[in-house]
């Protein structure tokens, strides 16, 4: 590790001076997801500092969601991922892009009435059946969030005979059935995860969580989009961001 002085006469707390060195070795590359951080003793003996200022600013790194403390290995820099609107993208490409490896669980796959907001978004009606796909999203194997979609197999039929065990279903809509994706519509909130939420996600009840609630289109004739999926996502709030370019009115 590269050894650094801490300025203790700029009124920052050395442990937030500390925490804001591990932040920046992570976001470099130093440290990659995966990778244990320093102990508590390594940092002591390095920096020459109290076992009580380290154990502050691991709170603090925690806190942000970058790391995670594991019984008998450390602390461990975990996965995060953020994706960028108003770019469409599934959550494979996102991942990808940041150069990790996106993965999936498939946790339900059945055919159910629909609820209120999917029959809506559909335009079909609550005695109406579609495909609930319920799926556990990954990045380097690392739990990031929680899928369930609704697909408008009434509207094309073939969507109950794909095999929902690979990663990307934007994949699969464009490549095996040959749609093109044509927009999304979509709404964001800040929420807490829900019990099971906490369960599949390996977080703590009551944490932040961002739920995404998203209808895409593919193209029809005379350039109308026709509903595909309604999903509904749950992430993680401390592994999961988004970045939003904004342009003025004129």
């Amino acid at each position: 590790m590269q050894i650094v002085t801490f300025d203790r006469e700029s009124g920052v707390p050395v442990y937030r001076q500390l925490a804001e060195y591990l932040k920046t070795q992570i976001a470099d590359g130093r440290y990659k997801p995966g990778d244990v951080l320093p102990s508590e003793s390594e940092l002591i003996r390095d920096f020459g500092i109290s076992r009580t200022t380290v154990r502050l600013a691991f709170g603090l790194v925690s806190n942000a969601g970058l790391v995670r403390r594991e019984q008998g290995r450390g602390t461990i820099v975990v996965s995060h991922v953020h994706t960028t609107l108003p770019i469409l993208a599934s959550f494979s490409e996102e991942v990808l892009r940041l150069g990790r490896q996106p993965g999936s669980k498939l946790l339900g796959l059945e055919e159910e009435y629909l609820p209120n907001d999917v029959a809506n978004a559909f335009e079909m009606t609550i005695n109406d059946k579609a495909l609930k796909l319920t799926r556990l999203r990954l990045a380097d194997d690392e739990p990031i969030g929680i899928a369930v979609s609704w697909l408008n197999s009434v509207k094309f039929p073939i969507l109950k005979t794909l095999d929902y065990t690979q990663v990307s279903l934007y994949q699969i809509i464009e490549k095996k059935l040959g749609m093109k994706i044509r927009n999304a519509i979509e709404n964001i909130r800040a929420d807490i995860v829900t019990d099971y939420e906490a369960r599949k996600l390996g977080i703590k009840n009551s944490s932040p969580v961002i739920r995404m609630i998203r209808t895409t289109y593919v193209q029809g004739e005379q350039d109308m989009g026709i509903p595909i999926e309604y999903v509904e996502v749950v992430f993680n709030g401390l592994t999961y961001s988004i970045d939003v370019e904004l342009f003025r009115r004129s």
